[in-house]
């Protein structure tokens, strides 16, 4: 390059430098960080600050404070994000006044593209800014102008309404609009109220646990929501505490700020006393009592819910409620909610943990919903009944139902194979009647044993053998005789005792027709005990044996009709699975039995 080129681009430099400077407020140069680092005497110039007090992040201190933290921010985020910086904020000008600035900054870049430093300037823009603040000015002034042709339009409503209607200035939080009905329920007149710093004086008039409540949801409406909160007053007049319910919103202008916040104040008084009697009533009936403003989705819950599951009120809002129901349940009681709209009724039974047991117990829960007068549905309200000892019952009732059934078939089925046997091994009527009965009385014996038993009880081994000795007068009579030996408490299936108690009936009959119970010097032991076999199944074994009895000489014809010796060989092991033997031993009978029970 010439120096003559040189000369003409140095000269042009110099050209934008003085053009620049001409009408800006000031021109400078921060590191690459963001931080000054090099001196902007026109910065100082304009501000007044010295140069120690320029340098670094001292130039914060030169711009207004209500805008420094904002300002601030925004040169942080250029900086971060590598990008142009254009912002606007106030900075002190000679005199020490405050002028409206627009500041632009941009990064420079070497030709690696690191970043070297930035350079920016400060534009003077005072004017405009001020002229564009009078126009919000003035729309905020017609805004207000046009609230108060609607105040007109409310201001009949307003006087015959029992609801406190009121419009506060968003920014100062005064009232500017309040209603008759403010007197009714604060008891105080409206001109009282209005004086002063009214905002305060009625977060004054709230109880101290509801007033922090009450700023927060205000402060809510001023940021642009809509609201709707319950507090509590006390009057100054009387001290009477009331509850209150606040339905507030913004009030926006055409640019959609808030400018006014209007809310309609509606007395809860009587209606929570009302409520809090309900509530009391609910407290001491048995049922767990719970209400819901939409399917499943609790809003309030009974002590004796907190109580029983461990839940605090609030924990069993929304869905929380389904924790204490049992995991396979609550597919059950979603499935129910699912129903409850069309149906027009929640209607399910699923089990609860108890939370003093960690026991679950089966509740029958119902909900009906509360409808308003167009027929919508406000809010559920459901009760959840202990069914549990109820539902114990009707599985015992079954389970009784199922066993008389059964103990039915099968004495049918004994009565009618006894009556087949008997009419073949009976040579007359007269004989068959004799037989017959005392067969059908061994059977009204061991059905008296099971009809004396709870269901879940069972006949034991020692009792059957004991009743039919008994019976026979066997015990009585010839004691000595007979012995008996096992452990006392052996329970039999229900199924097996009715075959089994025939078979004892029928060795007893022939012992005491033919047999121990019969011949004088003849002696009947019973015993029995169990044990388990390989595959770990209990087993009964009996081992029936007369001694001294005097058997009929060999070849003679055989006593008795052979009915006991066919029931035991044949139809113990085909209905019990049971392993017999029947030996006719020198001595006496012989009978050895083992059975699954």
């Amino acid at each position: 390059m010439s120096q003559q080129q040189a000369g003409i681009l140095d000269g042009s430099a110099e050209h934008h430098r003085l053009l620049i400077e001409s009408w800006a407020q000031a021109v400078w140069e921060a590191d690459a960080d963001g931080r000054v680092s090099k001196d902007s005497p026109s910065w100082r110039a304009y501000t007044g600050q010295t140069l120690e007090e320029w340098l670094g992040d001292g130039w914060l201190d030169a711009i207004h404070p209500d805008d420094r933290d904002h300002a601030w921010q925004q040169w942080r985020d250029a900086v971060t994000a590598r990008r142009f910086l254009d912002a606007e904020f106030r900075l002190r000008a000679p005199g020490g006044s405050w002028r409206w600035t627009n500041v632009r900054a941009a990064p420079v870049l070497d030709a690696d593209g690191h970043l070297g430093k930035w350079v920016g300037m400060n534009i003077d823009i005072d004017e405009r800014k001020r002229g564009e603040i009078e126009v919000l000015r003035l729309r905020d002034e017609l805004a207000q102008a046009q609230v108060r042709e609607s105040e007109e339009l409310l201001w009949q409503f307003g006087e015959a309404s029992q609801d406190v209607l009121w419009i506060r200035d968003a920014e100062t939080m005064q009232w500017q609009y309040l209603t008759p009905a403010f007197r009714t329920i604060y008891g105080l007149r409206r001109n009282e109220v209005l004086a002063g710093d009214n905002y305060n004086n009625w977060l004054d008039l709230i109880v101290p646990e509801d007033r922090a409540h009450a700023n927060e949801m205000i402060g809510r409406v001023r940021a642009g929501e809509c609201v709707s909160f319950e507090y509590r007053i006390k009057r100054p007049v009387d001290g009477q505490i009331r509850w209150l319910r606040n339905s507030d919103f913004p009030i926006r202008d055409r640019d959609g700020k808030v400018v006014l916040i209007g809310g309609i104040g509606h007395d809860l008084t009587v209606l929570r006393a009302t409520q809090s009697h309900l509530e009391a009533v609910l407290e001491n009936i048995p049922q767990l009592v719970w209400r819901a403003n939409e399917p499943g989705r609790w809003t309030w819950s009974s002590s004796q819910w907190v109580k029983y599951t461990g839940q605090d009120d609030a924990a069993s809002g929304d869905w929380g409620w389904l924790e204490p129901i049992h995991p396979e349940d609550r597919d059950v009681a979603r499935a129910a909610w699912e129903r409850a709209g069309e149906d027009g009724i929640f209607s399910a039974e699923y089990r609860i943990r108890e939370h003093a047991t960690g026991c679950y117990r089966w509740f029958q829960t119902r909900a009906t919903p509360l409808r308003d007068e167009s027929g919508a549905t406000i809010e559920w309200f459901g009760t959840s009944t202990d069914v549990d000892d109820l539902r114990r019952l009707q599985d015992r009732q079954q389970l009784l139902v199922e066993e008389l059934q059964h103990r039915t078939f099968n004495l049918m089925g004994m009565v009618q194979s006894t009556a087949d046997m008997t009419i073949r091994s009976s040579v007359d009527l007269a004989a068959f009647r004799v037989k017959f009965r005392d067969r059908i009385d061994a059977l009204a014996r061991v059905q008296r044993l099971l009809s004396r038993l709870p269901v879940d009880e069972k006949v034991s081994f020692g009792t059957l053998i004991r009743a039919e000795l008994d019976a026979t007068g066997a015990l009585n009579e010839v004691e000595q005789r007979v012995t008996l030996e096992g452990p006392d408490e052996v329970p039999l299936r229900s199924r097996i005792v009715q075959t089994f108690a025939m078979a004892l009936h029928e060795l007893t009959t022939n012992a005491v027709k033919y047999g121990a119970l019969k011949q004088p010097d003849a002696h009947l032991s019973v015993r029995w005990w169990v044990d388990a076999d390989a595959q770990g199944q209990r087993l009964l074994h009996v081992d029936w044996r007369e001694t001294g009895v005097v058997m009929p000489p060999p070849g003679a014809a055989p006593q008795g009709t052979g009915h006991g010796r066919l029931l035991i060989e044949k139809a113990m092991p085909f209905q019990l699975s049971a392993h017999t033997t029947y030996v006719m031993e020198e001595d006496g009978v012989r009978c050895m039995m083992s059975l699954p029970i």
